[in-house]
């Protein structure tokens, strides 16, 4: 298993959000995220980086042409 796994902060510098919105994200089933343990008050979320490029590249709309097409 060599696929890197990322804190909401490093996943919110990638997508220029803030760290909240991240976990925001991850809590409402919007964002992949692997729930590592649940404590009294904190749950440790953190990311694929698979996961993270896949959905940039799902999210991205491909340029038009000149024509407005």
């Amino acid at each position: 298993m060599s696929d890197a796994l990322l804190t909401s902060e490093q996943v919110a510098s990638m997508l220029q959000v803030k760290p909240q919105t991240v976990r925001d994200a991850a809590w409402r089933g919007k964002l992949p995220c692997v729930r590592l343990w649940s404590g009294k008050k904190k749950t440790l979320l953190r990311f694929k980086a698979e996961d993270i490029a896949s959905l940039i590249d799902s999210r991205t709309v491909p340029a038009r042409d000149d024509r407005g097409r």
